[in-house]
């Protein structure tokens, strides 16, 4: 008789299982192998970087931050984090973000979010989050609609608003940079944003500072060009070259050699064809910027300033968006009086960024990475803020 009992219960529970494991399958939920509360890895193919370098067929690697949650179904708005030059999907969880994020949402000093972590390319140190050449990736398409339609909302819609007024975008250094890009880009897409120190302002407000200043220490870098041709033929993008990998990275994405439509550069004054990558296809050689004479040269130096944000804002992009922009006078690269620039500019056009000054202390100065933990309170308070205009 016991066998019997234990065989009925035991179809009872295989029915019960099957049950819960064939419904909702028209539903959004979360993937089998994601983790509820905690930190998130995912990995996705995004067709706009198909052909940029050492992509792996347009994959991209990220982390997600997602609140623990008990009961229902939520709606969570949620926040873009664009890492640094370097910077991998991990590098905010490496500076505190799980730890600031759960403390913020269990004081009730923030409202619970989704947090989208997205690398900088370790090729080259990134491309500044820009650009539609396949060297650097169609940036300009992905962090628009295909990030938040075609990844976000198809595979965590069951969790995620789809209210454009709880949707943010964040990021230092380059992505600092790339956060406001996108918004002047897609500005239907975040109605908030935030940015730390970077390369917002391209030649600065006298028109000869900005990144100008940076290439004599491209220079100091690249300690063995001593002529043209060295400059052409040894220009060396190695992980100790920062600044070096910074403007090669931010060359394929504003001055690739291979124009598409636009047809190819004819001056070779400062070609980089040297560099190979996989084949080594022509179409991945590139303009830097400058020429030995440690200048800007103009012909090449004037795609850059197009990419400027000053000249991207055309119109109204921002109207209506909540910024929030923190910089240190202790900023590496000059990034403080680029940034700066760039809140004078906003002024100027009418918009009222906050902005946060910030600087180091007992010796240890605000020079790189030293107060992410502080600054992404700051920047979670400030987006928690908006989400609940």
């Amino acid at each position: 008789m016991a066998k019997y009992i234990i065989l009925t219960f035991s179809v009872f529970l295989l029915v019960f299982l099957l049950l819960i494991g064939c419904s909702d399958r028209g539903t959004n939920d979360l993937e089998p192998n994601t983790t509820v509360g905690g930190i998130n890895p995912k990995h996705h193919v995004f067709n706009e970087l198909f052909s940029q370098i050492r992509s792996h067929g347009g994959l991209i690697e990220m982390a997600l931050y997602i609140p623990d949650t008990t009961f229902g179904i939520p709606n969570y708005p949620f926040l873009v984090l664009l890492a640094p030059q370097e910077g991998d999907e991990y590098y905010y969880f490496n500076h505190g973000l799980k730890q600031i994020a759960d403390e913020l949402i269990a004081t009730k000093q923030i409202e619970p979010m989704v947090i989208v972590c997205i690398p900088s390319n370790v090729v080259f140190g990134g491309y500044f989050f820009a650009g539609d050449h396949p060297g650097a990736g169609n940036w300009d398409d992905l962090l628009g609609i295909s990030l938040v339609d075609n990844f976000l909302m198809d595979q965590y819609g069951s969790i995620l608003t789809d209210d454009s007024s709880k949707m943010g975008i964040s990021g230092f250094g380059q992505g600092a940079y790339g956060a406001f890009r996108t918004c002047l880009l897609h500005p239907e897409v975040f109605t908030s944003i935030s940015a730390v120190d970077g390369p917002l302002d391209f030649d600065g407000a006298t028109g000869n500072g900005g990144l100008i200043p940076l290439m004599d220490s491209v220079f100091v870098e690249q300690s063995g060009l001593t002529d043209d041709a060295t400059f052409l033929d040894q220009f060396d993008s190695l992980l100790c070259y920062p600044l070096s990998r910074m403007f090669i990275g931010g060359s394929y994405a504003f001055s690739p050699h291979d124009l598409g439509s636009g047809g190819t550069i004819a001056d070779e004054v400062t070609l980089i064809d040297h560099i190979v990558i996989g084949s080594g296809d022509e179409n991945l050689d590139f303009h830097l910027p400058f020429s030995f004479t440690q200048r800007p040269y103009t012909t090449i130096w004037d795609m850059w300033v197009n990419n400027n944000l000053e000249n991207l804002m055309t119109g109204t992009e921002l109207q209506g968006k909540d910024i929030w922009i923190g910089t240190s006078p202790e900023a590496r690269y000059g990034f403080h009086d680029m940034t700066m620039s760039w809140v004078a500019k906003l002024q100027e056009n009418g918009y009222t960024p906050e902005v946060y000054e910030y600087i180091g202390y007992n010796g240890y100065p605000a020079t790189g990475s030293q107060y992410v933990y502080n600054l992404l309170k700051e920047i979670l308070i400030f987006h928690s803020d908006s989400f609940n205009k």
